[in-house]
């Protein structure tokens, strides 16, 4: 899954980020409102975690304009300084789906961030599956055939993204977005590096050669003839 941290703080911007992925997550940052809101028009993300009090755009402003857009509808934490009724209602009203107040526990905010990228309803299941495979995206870790594979943080992300596309193909541009951030964004041949990785754990444990197929010039994809 990828979040997107929007807070003018540096130091609480970057612990958050340091966290998600810590957690799994690839993660994006933007210091003020409107750079977020310019990041949410060019990318797709699971999560926003969206201070209250920004410059330049504030978060209920940006939480506002997503709410109203016809742009891919990521869940919203809400950050605030302030725990008042007031301020919680107007970041719910404002189409927050959580809040959170600063300071925070940091196994406050993962317990936060957890629960609301379990919920059904964004399609965001737990567990996503491919014949044998078997991928819990909670709990970060996928089997074949009842074997744990023992994925990297970004294989995880990677095989995550391919699941979820349930057999299109995945360009190296789209699998990039998915398990890196842009500040850490690799070349192409580390797309095919983990992808190779990936096809070494699923060998060993028995999958066949072909089960993650090469799009030739575009990109990687489930094999639809190991599905069942």
């Amino acid at each position: 899954m990828k979040l997107l941290v929007v807070e003018d703080d540096p130091v609480i911007r970057g612990a958050i980020c340091d966290l998600i992925r810590h957690w799994g997550h690839a993660a994006d940052d933007a210091a003020d409102g409107a750079m977020g809101w310019s990041m949410l028009q060019d990318a797709v993300y699971d999560l926003v975690i969206l201070d209250l009090n920004l410059p330049r755009m504030d978060g209920l402003e940006v939480c506002r304009r997503l709410r109203q857009s016809s742009l891919h509808q990521p869940l919203v934490l809400m950050l605030t300084a302030r725990d008042t009724s007031a301020d919680t209602v107007a970041g719910l009203d404002h189409g927050a789906d959580d809040y959170i107040v600063k300071p925070f526990d940091p196994e406050l905010l993962r317990a936060r961030v957890t629960a609301l990228l379990r919920r059904a309803s964004r399609p965001l299941t737990q567990e996503l599956a491919w014949g044998a495979l078997l991928l819990d995206r909670d709990q970060r870790t996928a089997w074949y055939a009842g074997a744990d594979l023992q994925l990297t943080p970004k294989e995880h992300l990677l095989l995550e993204a391919l699941l979820q596309a349930q057999g299109k193909t995945c360009s190296k541009e789209q699998l990039l977005n998915a398990a890196w951030g842009w500040s850490d964004t690799p070349g192409e041949e580390s797309v095919k590096t983990h992808v190779k990785n990936i096809r070494s754990k699923l060998a060993a444990r028995g999958a066949p050669s072909d089960f993650v197929e090469t799009v030739y010039g575009v990109g990687f994809r489930m094999n639809g003839l190991h599905s069942a």
